[in-house]
């Protein structure tokens, strides 16, 4: 009698090196920009940035940085 041996598929997405590259470049790109702006904000307003100007590039920064460590995470833990 023969019988088929069959391994368990393995149904779980693996993640690939590109996911984590996009995750960290699209955190570089939200960190810089946010960056950028506020320098070029404050240059265009002669040293005075609005409080709304201000807030947005905060959250450009924050989100870029959470991005960063989230592709840290990802890649740490391959």
């Amino acid at each position: 009698m023969i019988f088929a041996v069959n391994e368990p598929e393995d149904i779980t997405p693996h993640e690939t090196k590109s996911d984590v590259e996009a995750i960290r470049a699209g955190g570089n790109v939200a960190f810089t920009l946010g960056v950028a702006l506020a320098l070029l904000l404050l240059i265009a307003n002669d040293g005075e940035l609005p409080d709304q100007a201000l807030t947005g590039m905060l959250i450009f920064a924050v989100i870029g940085i959470g991005l960063r460590i989230e592709a840290a995470i990802r890649e740490r833990g391959r």
